[in-house]
């Protein structure tokens, strides 16, 4: 009969699911999203007759997107994993890594830096943010 608890005890334990692949995709399709919805309204910005439009380059626009995409992707991360995992401090500990994306895209927004060298970065930062990710328990 204790047997039987033990069995009880590890199959519970082993049933439990890591959401973590889940909160990530969600998190990539709301970064995605923020990414689309600042292109749109730079591109109504400047159909509207914006004066100055002509000051700032198209890369610079485009990485400001892409900066604007990657900090609502760490924060619906952040949002995701406090809900998934209760615990603020341990959905700080899985989102710091993913912040790289946010300085990178910001730096490369201020000083042109070229798609081969920014594309790379990004999916090794990526490898190594969604182990870290995986790894906080």
């Amino acid at each position: 009969m204790f047997r039987l608890g033990i069995q009880k005890a590890t199959r519970r334990q082993k049933s439990k699911s890591d959401s973590t692949a889940m909160a990530v995709g969600l998190a990539a399709a709301i970064g995605i999203g923020a990414i689309q919805c600042a292109e749109i309204i730079y591109s109504d910005g400047s159909n509207a007759g914006v004066p100055d439009k002509a000051l700032v380059s198209m890369w610079r626009v485009h990485m400001g997107c892409a900066c604007v995409g990657s900090a609502a992707f760490v924060l619906a991360l952040f949002f995701l994993e406090c809900l998934g995992r209760g615990s603020v401090t341990l959905a700080l500990r899985s989102t710091i890594p993913w912040s790289a994306l946010i300085a990178l895209s910001g730096i490369a927004t201020i000083v042109h830096i070229p798609i081969y060298v920014t594309i790379p970065l990004t999916v090794i930062n990526s490898v190594w943010a969604y182990r870290r990710t995986l790894a906080v328990r």
